[in-house]
């Protein structure tokens, strides 16, 4: 509490009395008050978990009737039971395909898109665990690696109507796809040659390689994927898929 004193003089003449100095102190009293500190005690929303199924379905038993064909094509008895998971067409991306991408795991993909067709991939001599989806336009399959819960995507596939942000996709010329992303590195397996790209790790892509017969046989196949471009492939030559893969590099 402050205190502050003040000197008062009064002057004024008096009958029959000398004039006199009055002094008057006059102490004046400050009071204060404090205030009560408000404090703000607003909370943080949490954020929504991530979607998550602890339960894995199994996969069909019957391979022949739940299996793409060799080539890796969704036969059209299977491509009609392919459920939509979303209404935009994703662009391929070196790391995912719309709301999938290489590493993720099995429950969170099935969290996104619960009711994905479960099916066989037929790649090179084998069966795949994989799921089907469809994305606006777009029919995307993801590879597993299992079928457990600890399972992850191991490849991500545009097998139709998505493309990259260079306009690369199923269907694209290998004159196309040479322009958007370079020379290529090559793999070559059992009956399958893909390309990938030093320009862009992660990207790639299975070349359909074109046959007076229709589709080319592992023989045939076999005798491509060397040297620096892809002018040694037969005319109409093609992308077959386009995917984001863990772990490719070019």
């Amino acid at each position: 509490m402050a205190r502050t004193s003040h000197r008062v003089v009064i002057r004024g003449p008096h009958r029959g009395a000398d004039a006199r100095l009055l002094l008057v102190a006059v102490a004046a009293l400050g009071c204060g008050h404090r205030e009560k500190a408000v404090s703000d005690t607003a909370t943080s929303g949490s954020r929504a978990p991530s979607p998550y199924v602890s339960e894995i379905p199994a996969w069909p038993a019957e391979t022949s009737a739940f299996a793409t064909d060799r080539t890796g094509r969704l036969p059209a008895a299977l491509r009609s039971k392919v459920p939509s998971c979303g209404s935009s067409t994703p662009v391929v991306a070196r790391d995912s395909i719309g709301p999938l991408y290489p590493g993720q795991p099995l429950p969170i993909v099935l969290g996104v898109c619960r009711d994905a067709l479960r099916f066989w991939h037929w790649d090179d001599g084998s069966y795949l665990p994989a799921l089907a989806v469809r994305l606006g336009d777009a029919i995307v399959v993801a590879d597993l690696a299992g079928m457990t819960a600890d399972d992850v995507v191991s490849r991500v596939i545009a097998i139709d109507g998505a493309r990259t942000a260079e306009g690369v996709g199923p269907g694209s010329s290998l004159a196309d796809l040479q322009r958007a992303y370079g020379a290529p590195t090559w793999r070559r397996n059992q009956c399958t040659v893909d390309a990938a790209f030093d320009s862009r790790p992660g990207l790639v892509a299975r070349i359909a390689v074109a046959s007076a017969g229709g589709a080319a046989s592992c023989a045939e196949v076999r005798r491509y994927g060397d040297g620096p471009d892809f002018s040694r492939f037969p005319r109409g030559s093609r992308v077959e898929w386009i995917a984001a893969e863990l772990g490719a590099a070019g």
